[in-house]
């Protein structure tokens, strides 16, 4: 089995690139639209390496650091979405957008990847959003004791922890106790109209 790929560009395709490791064999690696960007025949590059195989296909997806194909094979074990569809999730945008969707349930984010319809789209939260909830978790911050009460009011309201988070980070810190509650709720309840 191959878990890593170190080479030099050789050929770029739509969605795939030509790998010379230099033993005279080239391995075409299918790579996410993300890591496509920017890539210039000659580059030295390193892909780990998801080895995919079926009854009549061997295929070969890169990913440029350990933590996309982690997400990659966590998406692969979710049912209705194969070895391709996931690659074009991974590849839609930056991963820390993907994994602050999921903690913020943003449903919307992955019914925008083509391909993806809504009940897709809620279905991938849902189970992302568990596997996700131990491995991808929001960063623990160090809260100031205002900090902390304002996580705790919309908590209170219903919010979950990473949204009520998400939207203290979006609040100036000179504002006053009250003013920073009522300044999240107004992003949270944005936040939701956007949804």
């Amino acid at each position: 089995m191959i878990g890593k790929i170190k080479g030099l560009v050789n050929e770029i395709g739509p969605n795939f690139v030509l790998l010379d490791p230099g033993q005279n064999v080239f391995y075409k690696v299918f790579l996410p639209a993300i890591n496509m960007k920017d890539l210039k025949i000659g580059d030295s590059k390193t892909f780990y390496i998801h080895f995919h195989v079926r009854e009549n296909e061997i295929s070969l997806y890169g990913f440029a650091d350990r933590k996309q194909l982690r997400v990659y094979n966590i998406l692969l074990n979710i049912s209705g979405v194969g070895a391709k569809s996931a690659l074009s999730i991974i590849g839609f945008d930056r991963l820390e957008k993907m994994i602050d969707a999921v903690n913020q349930q943003n449903p919307a984010y992955f019914s925008q990847i083509p391909g993806i319809g809504k009940k897709t789209a809620q279905k991938i939260l849902l189970d992302l959003s568990n596997k996700f909830e131990v491995e991808f978790k929001p960063q623990s911050q160090s809260l100031t004791q205002d900090d902390q009460l304002v996580v705790d009011a919309l908590q209170s309201l219903g919010f979950k922890k990473a949204e009520a988070l998400s939207a203290l980070s979006k609040v100036d810190s000179k504002l006053t106790l009250e003013e920073k509650i009522t300044q999240a709720i107004k992003n949270l309840n944005t936040h939701e109209s956007i949804r």
